[in-house]
């Protein structure tokens, strides 16, 4: 008996930045069944370090666009000469830029869009973009929402038939997070002497006014307890790395905080730390949390809008707090750094947690999700 034709799935990228929605896109196309889907990678430029995340063997389409708005044409005739059954595309300009390219004329493959962030927190789109990003998924076949949270404020606020929005976390490699971490511990800790004198606290994200360092920060110099003594480790780059050097001086914990920059690959920075916090004023999932979790590493976490409570919600594997509140985070690191026992509970479940969202089982429900669409099945679940 034959096997039924493979669906032909275009991952479309404005770029190939090492971010989030860049690793998830990466992630899927390496882990779709290949018997069952023939997946390619469309880009708007083919630079960046995501392109060492993808596995050989897979196509990669580059538009030779430095901006997004200018891969419109382009991906236009991709699609008229690849014709791919479906287009998937994630971030807003490059679903708006989808959409539009699936609206020019001739054969309309399925499309799916994905949405990462919540557009209330973030507040930066503007009404020209709100009114385009409402004309476009409102034409997808099916719309991801990274965590419930966005789902529920996506329907709401752009007044989306909530059949078509389904929730899906993002895929994370947690057994080969888990496997690095383990390898890592048989070597020193990554900041050599820098954590002799205490706990070491790991956070990680982009330095931006969403990922909170500054509230971390503060939260830090509050504490009254066990995390007096306490270092934090601050994992990646970004604009506001000055204002956070500074801001660490002013409160006299400057010497407690090693800002580490970028890291390629921090599961050794994950393996030697006491504890993982996320200070984010809003998340759209927490990728770095499950990272942390695969390692063995308990979480703290603000109950930011949307994504830590869909990690966190059942209280295992780690702590959630009021959203900026930083006398409770104060509190709470206080509390879990000076409970070796119940920091050892929480560093056991971890991993358990972690694995709901491992990138095999997650790849399945896109999977699903990518034949139902091709299928014309309106049934989307959230």
């Amino acid at each position: 008996m034959a096997l039924p034709p493979r669906i032909s799935v275009a991952f479309f990228l404005s770029d190939l930045d090492a971010g989030g929605a860049q690793r998830t896109i990466v992630n899927l196309v390496n882990s779709l069944p290949l018997h069952r889907f023939a997946a390619s990678l469309v880009v708007g430029r083919n630079s960046g370090a995501a392109r060492d995340w993808l596995e050989r063997g897979h196509e990669v389409v580059d538009l030779g666009c430095a901006r997004t708005r200018d891969t419109l044409l382009p991906l236009r005739r991709y699609l008229a000469a690849a014709r791919p059954d479906v287009l998937f595309a994630t971030m807003v300009d490059a679903n708006i830029v989808a959409a539009l390219a699936t609206r020019l004329g001739g054969r309309r493959p399925r499309l799916i869009l994905r949405e990462s962030n919540p557009h209330r927190a973030r507040n930066d789109l503007g009404r020209l973009r709100r009114c385009a990003v409402r004309w476009a998924y409102a034409r997808a076949d099916a719309l991801v929402a990274l965590s419930h949270g966005v789902g529920r404020e996506l329907i709401a606020d752009y007044g989306l038939d909530a059949a078509r929005v389904v929730t899906i976390h993002n895929p994370v490699d947690t057994e080969s997070w888990r496997q690095r971490a383990q390898a890592a511990r048989q070597a020193g800790a990554p900041w050599g002497s820098f954590g002799a004198d205490g706990p070491v606290l790991v956070a990680v994200g982009r330095l931006i006014r969403q990922k909170g360092f500054d509230l971390l920060l503060r939260a830090l110099a509050r504490c009254e307890g066990a995390g007096r003594k306490a270092r934090l480790v601050i994992v990646g780059e970004g604009p506001e790395r000055g204002a956070l050097d500074a801001l660490a001086r002013e409160l006299g914990i400057a010497e407690r905080v090693l800002m580490a920059g970028f890291v390629a690959d921090p599961a050794a920075w994950y393996a030697h730390a006491d504890l993982f916090v996320l200070p984010s004023r809003w998340e759209g999932f927490g990728h770095v949390m499950v990272e942390a979790m695969a390692c063995g590493l308990p979480v703290v976490a603000f109950d930011c809008p949307y994504g830590p409570v869909d990690i966190l919600g059942d209280g295992e594997g780690g702590v959630l707090i009021p959203p900026e509140n930083v006398g409770a985070l104060a509190a709470t690191l206080d509390q879990i750094l000076g409970d070796a026992d119940r920091r050892a509970r929480l560093a056991s479940a971890a991993p358990q947690v972690a694995a709901r969202f491992s990138e095999p089982r997650i790849a399945m429900d896109y999977a699903r999700l990518i034949e139902q669409v091709v299928d014309n099945t309106s049934s989307c679940r959230s």
